[in-house]
């Protein structure tokens, strides 16, 4: 993640823990993506990687030469290297600085990174520069998240006026191909895959995330606190299964494109 870009969801020991969640429930989707996809040759690096896992998965299903995971976080990259027993690289960096380390890779991967930051046009034209000739690009981004379940649509509101104040999108998923397009990349591949996630999952999640972008000062000025307060004890009620709620249909954006 970059220092220069407003991180929503932080790096307390609330928000490792909810990456480590995060992971248990996207591993199988981006496993399939990976899955295939051909073997790298030459080396990949995993941008905004925070603890880690998506660099693991880059190394184990695609057997790189080498393998980087970079964050911005020193906490997060402290993390990475105590955690993984696999021979990979972890190093501090904004993934908005240039170069990267070891370019040019013949991989460069992000998952829910984009969504993140402002002018993604430009900073997909900036990770070009560190694409080896037909090195790939392959990004993954939440495309949609849609519930009946009013604490959802709720905290799905919120969250998306948040990231629009500071110039994001929280489903950026949805626009990845023709930002892809825009930044001059010739593009492999690009779907929305759609999965039902149990709510109780979800639930955990973003009750983590919530008392975390809560407190940011645009939240803080804008949204109601009492009702952001019982938003999460009802998220936190449903993720133990106190609450019953139909799960979440989330769209999951995949874009494989090269350096053209």
């Amino acid at each position: 993640m970059s220092n220069q870009q407003n991180y929503t969801f932080g790096d307390s020991e609330r928000a490792i823990e909810r990456l480590a969640w995060l992971a248990e429930v996207f591993a199988p989707t981006s496993t399939r993506l990976l899955d295939g996809l051909s073997k790298v040759d030459g080396g990949a690096l995993d941008l905004g990687c925070g603890p880690g896992y998506t660099t693991e998965l880059i190394h184990q299903r695609l057997a790189p030469t080498w393998t980087i995971g970079l964050d911005a976080s020193a906490r997060m990259v402290e993390l990475a290297r105590a955690r993984t027993q696999l021979p990979l690289q972890f190093i501090e960096r904004d993934v908005t600085a240039l170069p990267f380390p070891a370019a040019p890779a013949a991989l460069i991967y992000a998952r829910f990174l984009l969504t993140h930051l402002t002018a993604p046009a430009q900073r997909l034209r900036d990770w070009a520069a560190g694409l080896a000739p037909g090195g790939r690009l392959v990004l993954e981004e939440t495309a949609f998240m849609r519930s009946e379940y009013p604490a959802f649509q709720s905290y799905y509101a919120h969250v998306q006026a948040l990231q629009a104040h500071y110039g994001q999108n929280m489903l950026i998923g949805a626009h990845m191909a023709e930002l892809c397009q825009a930044a001059g990349y010739a593009q492999i591949d690009a779907k929305v895959a759609e999965r039902p996630v149990p709510a109780a999952q979800m639930a955990r999640l973003h009750a983590a995330n919530l008392p975390t972008w809560s407190q940011d000062p645009f939240a803080r000025a804008t949204f109601d606190a009492k009702h952001l307060h019982e938003l999460t004890e009802e998220l936190l009620e449903i993720a133990a299964g106190r609450l019953s709620a139909p799960p979440v249909s989330v769209g999951s954006g995949y874009v494989i494109a090269t350096r053209a």
